[in-house]
């Protein structure tokens, strides 16, 4: 009996036992859960938040319509369409390396460009922020297809230019983020970009978009309308490309003004590029000659020189000049070109048949700081202000640098570089009474028009109108026949100025070759500046290569404008 009891005491003892390790056990574990609780929810909450959050919510700033570009007619030259931007959700991906194929053959873009970007541990990673929308749909239907989740796409604009490289070297383009980065597109970058919209997104892990809101409501750009005429853009850029093809030119330009106000009525060149793929340019395409090419004027300066001299009233068009070739300056003897003596003449013959020797002994009548003073004011050796990324300021040099040689070789159109702008206002001087225009490429921003400036009086209206009328004498019977449009008067001058380069001086065989003029010379409504650089045929004579493109789109500008052919004299 002693011994059964002994053996129920002992089955309890171990029952008991087994009870509070049970209870410990469950005691223990208990107290982890509680605690591993209270390390999630209080300690590493803020941790936690802020992942699974990050996992189903992203705030996305969404780009807005950028302005559109206008010409002066309301033509549009540079607008926005819908597109989609593309992203990648890479911890919620699914089928990566079928992602990649699938954007690397819609995108044109490497394999291994794009594995950087969806391989990247992020929620969000931007792969294309502009995508034409029925290539984003391509690629959305491809990969809804193949099961590859992960990629996220969000409504936005794509930049389009509807006349690809009609005047890309003036309107210029803009990047992946929209944002400009050359021509107009960037000098307004600010005014054409608008404000973004902000959103904030939901999405589940397959993925898939379930919720939007918009936290911040963005505003589009605002339009751009330029003084720049499409159709005139059109007519220079063929004129010029032709040009540069059949004088085996380096490279040519165009300008286009109005004289009266300096508003650009076109900017051509024959090197340009389709806006549209903007990336398969060289820098060389991309550069604007108009504003950053730097040369010497050459004999189209005798127009300028000589307007100071008859507005300084120490020469008339009347006055007599030896024009024999041969005059000795600092040491120096200059000479005309061909070496071809002229004999005495008028002041109105040394500019209609571009005589050095004459032109040097008028400057010496002015005096330098006089011609010094003059230059400066007509604007040269400074940036005109135009509305464009790049405009160089070209090169004349303090009075206190000239040499002996500087006042002879200015009145002729060397010793100093300028841009096609800078020589084209000043020639709009002649053109325009003695006043000097503002250059002006914009006509109206938005809803506000940018009304031209003032232009500003440099010399007087009898100077100007002498000169002008001995331009129409370059153009009847001297150097500029070949610019000559039957029934239209025309006002111009050549140049042909040799180039120099830097530790090697002038360089025989190189030149620049010009023709400025404008039209109808009595009351102007264009000047053209036609510029070729180092024509290989022959001969290389401004007048007879630039002056020749000239003509050419003289005589479609003006039957374009409807001006009426006059009867000569």
């Amino acid at each position: 009996m002693s011994i059964l009891i002994s053996r129920e005491h002992k089955g309890t003892d171990m029952m008991q036992r087994r009870i509070c390790i049970l209870a410990l056990s469950l005691g223990l574990v208990t107290l982890l859960i509680a605690g591993r609780l209270i390390q999630l929810q209080v300690v590493e909450h803020d941790r936690w938040f802020f992942a699974a959050r990050a996992m189903q919510e992203r705030i996305v700033e969404i780009l807005p319509r950028r302005g559109t570009i206008y010409d002066r007619n309301g033509f549009p030259l540079a607008f926005d369409v819908k597109a989609l931007a593309i992203a990648v959700d890479s911890f919620n991906m699914t089928n990566p390396e079928t992602i990649v194929t699938i954007l690397s053959e819609e995108l044109g873009r490497t394999r291994e460009e794009l594995r950087s970007l969806i391989y990247r541990q992020s929620y969000f990673t931007w792969i294309d922020r502009s995508v034409d929308l029925a290539r984003a749909k391509a690629i959305e239907r491809r990969a809804r297809e193949a099961r590859a989740h992960g990629l996220i796409f969000i409504d936005t604009w794509k930049r389009r230019y509807p006349e690809g490289a009609l005047a890309s070297n003036l309107i210029g383009f803009v990047g992946m983020d929209r944002h400009g980065l050359a021509g107009l597109e960037k000098t307004f970058d600010d005014v054409l970009s608008g404000t973004p919209t902000t959103v904030r997104i939901l999405r589940g892990a397959d993925g898939r978009t379930y919720h939007s809101e918009t936290l911040h409501e963005g505003t589009p750009g605002e339009d751009l309308t330029l003084t720049i005429d499409a159709r005139l853009q059109f007519i220079c850029e063929e004129a010029i490309t032709s040009g540069v093809a059949r004088f085996k030119a380096n490279a040519g330009f165009f300008i286009l003004l109005d004289p009266r106000n300096g508003d650009i009525l076109a900017m051509a060149q024959d090197q340009r590029f389709d806006l549209n793929r903007f990336w398969e340019s060289t820098e060389d395409e991309r550069r604007n000659l108009a504003i950053s090419f730097l040369f010497e004027p050459g004999s189209t300066f005798k127009a300028i020189s000589g307007l100071a001299a008859l507005d300084h009233g120490v020469i008339s068009p009347t006055s007599m000049l030896d024009g024999n070739t041969g005059i000795r300056v600092a040491g120096h003897t200059l000479h005309n070109a061909e070496f071809r003596s002229h004999g005495t003449v008028t002041f109105r013959r040394t500019i209609s048949h571009s005589i050095n020797t004459a032109m040097v002994r008028v400057a010496q009548r002015l005096g330098e700081e006089d011609l010094h003073h003059a230059l400066i004011s007509l604007g040269f050796g400074k940036e005109t202000g135009i509305e464009l990324p790049g405009e160089e300021r070209g090169i004349l040099r303090d009075l206190d640098e000239w040499s002996g040689l500087s006042l002879a070789m200015l009145s002729f159109g060397q010793e100093i570089a300028v841009t096609g702008i800078q020589l084209a206002l000043g020639m709009a001087v002649i053109a325009n009474g003695g006043l000097l225009p503002v250059p002006r490429i914009v006509q109206s921003i938005g809803e506000r028009a940018d009304d031209p400036a003032m232009p500003r009086r440099v010399t007087s209206p009898e100077s100007a109108a002498a000169m002008s009328d001995m331009l129409r004498t370059v153009i009847e019977s001297g150097t500029g026949t070949w610019a000559d449009l039957p029934g239209f008067y025309i006002a111009g001058k050549t140049g042909t100025a040799q180039k120099a380069f830097p530790g090697r001086g002038y360089v025989a065989g190189k030149y620049t070759s010009l023709f400025a003029g404008f039209f109808p010379a009595d009351e102007p409504a264009f000047l053209a500046l036609v510029v070729l650089d180092e024509v290989m045929t022959t001969p290389v004579w401004g007048g007879v290569t630039s002056g020749s493109i000239f003509r050419e789109a003289a005589a479609r500008l003006v039957r374009f404008e409807r001006i009426p052919p006059v009867a000569k004299r």
